[in-house]
């Protein structure tokens, strides 16, 4: 930290800031919403995006997630649901890059997310009953609440899903485009004073 701030290293490599940032930018306007209604080329790009973004959020929730829980699993059961919901999750992941293929469709990204809720919430409702009668501890009590509201959710944006794939997009734009201009300020940074 330099004076309230934040300071970067000078570098002749400055410029590759500066064409990251530019090439961020011209992305997150080739992925905005607002093409998908033009005749164009890259008119459904943003669309494949958020469906690649889906996919790699769930692939990072199984590994940094759903893996542990496999590792730490106290019973046989709650080791094979978990398994079962790992599969499901990693099929979905994989049908949701598929269907930019045409090879397997899958719905949209607010079911996706209501399926994995709704998996979660079961599978640790299930971990409770288990729990309360082969472990000696009670299961907590704010635990099972939880698992019940994600059950609950999860069925009601499944027939309901408020998350559409447009908001996803929009969200992916902004975050790209933020991106690109930090970029672009830390090449200005970054640039050596001759």
């Amino acid at each position: 930290m330099a004076n309230g701030g934040f300071s970067v290293k000078k570098t002749k490599w400055f410029w590759l800031y500066y064409v990251l940032g530019a090439l961020m930018i011209v992305a997150s306007f080739l992925l905005a919403p607002f093409w998908s209604e033009v005749d164009i080329f890259f008119s459904d790009w943003g669309a494949n995006a958020v469906s690649f973004m889906v996919a790699f959020a769930i692939a990072l929730y199984l590994i940094f997630y759903l893996a542990k829980k496999i590792k730490s699993s106290p019973n046989q059961t709650i080791l094979i649901l978990t398994i079962i919901e790992f599969i499901l999750l990693m099929v979905i992941a994989l049908g949701s890059v598929l269907s930019q293929f045409d090879i397997l469709k899958i719905q949209g990204p607010g079911q996706i997310i209501a399926l994995a809720l709704w998996l979660r919430g079961v599978v640790e409702i299930v971990r409770a009953y288990f729990y309360r009668r082969e472990i000696s501890e009670t299961y907590p009590i704010w635990q099972l609440v939880i698992a019940i509201a994600m059950v609950t959710l999860g069925t009601y944006l499944f027939a309901k899903p408020f998350i559409s794939t447009e908001v996803l997009q929009w969200i992916l734009c902004s975050i790209i485009l933020v991106l690109g201009i930090v970029f672009i300020f830390i090449g200005a940074k970054a640039k050596p004073r001759r």
